[in-house]
């Protein structure tokens, strides 16, 4: 497990502080995720092991909870950089013209840290505060991202559970025979 958290995770989140992932995107690393995980602890699909078991087992987040994590503790660090640098003027800035193509516009930074924070149970408005200490924000960001994966999984079970419930039990036909 410390060689695939050292090596393959770290090579396949590199950078993925700065990306804008779709939904699609991060069900596919997650796939991948879960993949690696049954394949280190030697659990195939006939074991009918849970992916909530999986990852109890290796002691490991899902990948929507790294991406989260690894986004909001780069926007805290953003946050408490100077107002000339680069990474700032980016995330804070507006353009002054021109226009985006026709279509649904591609998301922006700004929207997947708002989506982050609503996930981690941090005010929008108020994360600034909690950044400005980074024990703080560190302290917020993991128990926040915890509390979201807790009600992800619970989420996960309820949902099993309701399809377990609306799967109907066959129906025995009882013949009566005439003596």
């Amino acid at each position: 497990m410390k060689v695939y958290q050292a090596c393959v995770l770290s090579n396949l989140l590199y950078g993925s502080e700065t990306w804008t992932t779709y939904a699609k995107q991060e069900t596919k690393l997650n796939v991948f995720h879960m993949r690696c995980l049954r394949k280190i602890r030697g659990i195939t699909w006939e074991d009918k092991v849970t992916k909530s078991q999986v990852l109890s087992k290796a002691k490991l987040p899902t990948i929507f909870a790294m991406l989260s994590e690894r986004r909001l503790r780069w926007l805290g660090q953003v946050y408490l950089m100077g107002k000339s640098r680069i990474p700032k003027d980016l995330l804070y800035g507006q353009l002054e013209h021109g226009s985006r193509s026709r279509g649904r516009p591609h998301l922006r930074f700004r929207e997947f840290f708002k989506r982050d924070l609503h996930t981690a149970y941090i005010d929008i408005n108020s994360w600034g505060d909690w950044a400005s200490e980074r024990s703080t924000w560190r302290f917020a960001v993991k128990s926040g991202l915890q509390r979201a994966e807790a009600d992800r999984l619970e989420k996960r079970v309820s949902k099993q559970q309701k399809r377990k419930a609306s799967i109907s039990p066959p129906v025995c036909f009882h013949l009566q025979y005439m003596h």
